[in-house]
């Protein structure tokens, strides 16, 4: 793929600074704030906290959903369309959220958030890079996800301000403006386009034909591994993240040890990115072996110890989690095809988000199923390790295809 920008040149920094911002707006006030509004909602409407979290799980369905038809569209259509529309979206939704009187309304909210979601968070940022930067997009996209790790350190204290300030449906207004003043802007001013309205690319007597790029992926064992291992990680993640605190009070911790595990696994996250940018790897995916021993290994330390060696677990699970987000980034160009990678990403990430979804209900259901967090413990070790398994099985297969990276 012909790069429309060199990472080192002063456009390319200030494409990923940008972008970079626009992630920690849209991650911070679509995604890691909501725990902040489910207390202050509770008390002012007198919903239950179930039926609150079953909002943003269907939020998170509908984003599932969307997935690989975002992916369809980034393919076809240029970026700043499809993300401008998110932003949009994504005010829009914000601002009817904090009008919100009527359980059925709250629910219908979720529909447009999950679209929001699916055209702004991540994934979308990430074909924007491919596309900017060709072949040589993987150190801009360790850079977004740099600035972007500090979202929720950013944006869940300055909700919890606001909710104690100005109350919670003026918190929501100004998230809903910061949509409109700062990610709508930096989306419609993006100039990147799909590689099929480049003259550049076209097709040439080896390229396959583009439709069909996806329906190959499908039936490609290495595709189906790449994507195992990530449900696995995905399942993981979003247990930890709705059970971490009391998982860690079952065992006994203080608060402030909770606190301090909770507030590790962010910045350690940002670590192992830039542990990875320092390395320079030739073939960064061939780290994630190490990368799911490391994880496995984490969740063995949460499993069968307490007090102060939590601490490694956080910082050790975290830069794991971290390296994970940008395999999830890099996997189909360097494992499956190089063509069409919004839509093949986004083939990839629907179980994957179907999985976070339906993460904190599975969870909490093995957690009364065993009377306790111990059978969920050791159900993400075995998790880790399937991640491990799978992956390392998609390396070897896609070793083993020499066609793997094909011409766009």
């Amino acid at each position: 793929m012909t790069p429309m920008l060199s990472p080192a040149s002063p456009e390319g920094r200030r494409l990923v600074l940008l972008l970079g911002l626009a992630q920690t707006v849209s991650w911070g006030t679509l995604y890691f704030t909501f725990t902040v509004f489910l207390a202050p909602m509770h008390d002012t409407l007198g919903w239950a906290r179930p039926f609150l979290a079953g909002g943003f799980s269907l939020g998170l369905l509908v984003w599932a959903l969307c997935s690989f038809w975002v992916g369809r569209a980034l393919d076809r259509w240029p970026a700043r369309r499809v993300m401008g529309m998110g932003s949009m979206l994504a005010a829009g939704s914000l601002l009817g959220w904090s009008l919100v009187s009527g359980e059925t309304a709250f629910l219908l909210l979720w529909l447009p958030l999950g679209v929001a979601m699916a055209t702004t968070l991540y994934d979308p940022a990430f074909v924007v890079l491919r596309q900017a930067f060709g072949d040589a997009y993987q150190r801009p996209i360790i850079g977004l996800t740099l600035i972007a790790g500090f979202s929720s350190t950013i944006c869940i204290p300055l909700a919890q301000w606001g909710v104690e300030h100005i109350g919670w449906r003026h918190t929501l207004q100004c998230f809903a403006l910061a949509h409109l003043l700062i990610c709508l802007p930096i989306h419609a001013r993006l100039r990147v386009r799909p590689p099929v309205h480049a003259p550049a690319e076209a097709t040439g007597p080896t390229a396959p034909a583009q439709p069909s790029v996806w329906r190959m992926a499908l039936r490609m064992p290495v595709f189906w591994a790449v994507v195992l291992a990530f449900v696995a990680v995905a399942l993981t993640n979003t247990v930890l993240g709705a059970h971490l605190i009391p998982l860690l009070s079952e065992k006994g911790e203080p608060t402030s040890r909770q606190l301090l595990i909770a507030a590790l696994i962010g910045p350690a996250q940002v670590l192992g990115r830039l542990a990875m940018m320092r390395f320079r790897l030739a073939h960064p995916v061939r780290i994630a072996p190490a990368t799911y021993v490391a994880m496995a290994l984490a969740l063995v330390v949460l499993a069968i110890s307490s007090g102060p060696l939590l601490i490694v677990f956080a910082l050790v699970y975290g830069a794991a989690n971290g390296i994970n987000t940008m395999l999830r980034a890099i996997a189909m160009p360097e494992l499956v095809s190089r063509s069409q990678y919004a839509t093949l990403n986004g083939l990839m990430m629907t179980p994957v988000l179907l999985a976070q979804a339906s993460a904190p209900w599975l969870g909490a259901l093995l957690w009364k199923a065993s009377g306790g967090y111990a059978a969920v413990e050791w159900a993400m070790v075995a998790a880790a390790l399937v991640a491990l398994g799978a992956f390392t099985y998609g390396l070897w297969h896609a070793q083993a295809r020499p066609m793997r990276k094909t011409p766009e």
